[in-house]
Order: C-alpha cells, then structure tokens, then sequence
C-alpha cells in the first residue's frame, strides 16, 4: 500500500462555498424541501434566511413563494391573502 498524501488542498470557509454555487442553484434545490424544511433551513444560516443584497427575500422564502405561485389554485390564493408581517413560508404552510 501506497502512504496516504499528507499534502492535502485547504477546505474552503463555508461562505466561499456557498458564495460558489449559483443562487438559482440553491433555490433549485430549496424547493424540494416542505414548509417546514424550508423554515428550518431559514433558521440555520444567514445566508439561507436573511434576505442578501438587492434581494426581496430569503432563499428559504423564495423557494416558498414559488413553490406557492406554482401550486395554488385562484381560488386558494383568494382565500389565502398574504399579511404584510406574514412570510412566505408561512403562507406555504397555509396551502
């Protein structure tokens, strides 16, 4: 057997990474998740749950907002208005 390499490339920081991989990317994949996924994934990094430059909203809260606009019907969207304190995800929730 062949010794293993002890010369081994530095892991990058966890927002170099994240920084890497292209936003639609990550909605992509955030849209797999329920609304209790995404909640969770709202609340386990800034860079998922808080709304980054120039963005309206979160990832996580995008992800539910299109997931919402895809899956409604009219006539749950008239029954189901959006507060204006009210998050996406929790209007996700709702449906």
């Amino acid at each position: 057997m062949r010794p293993l390499d002890s010369k081994r490339a530095a892991p990058l920081s966890n927002s170099t990474l994240l920084e890497a991989l292209d936003s639609d990317l990550l909605l992509r994949c955030a849209s797999y998740l329920d609304a209790d996924g995404l909640a969770r994934l709202g609340r386990s990094s800034a860079a998922f749950g808080t709304p980054q430059a120039g963005q309206q909203r979160s990832l996580a809260n995008e992800a539910a907002h299109q997931r919402f606009r895809q899956s409604a019907t009219d006539e749950e969207r008239r029954c189901l208005p959006k507060h204006d304190d009210e998050s996406d995800i929790g209007l996700y929730r709702a449906l």
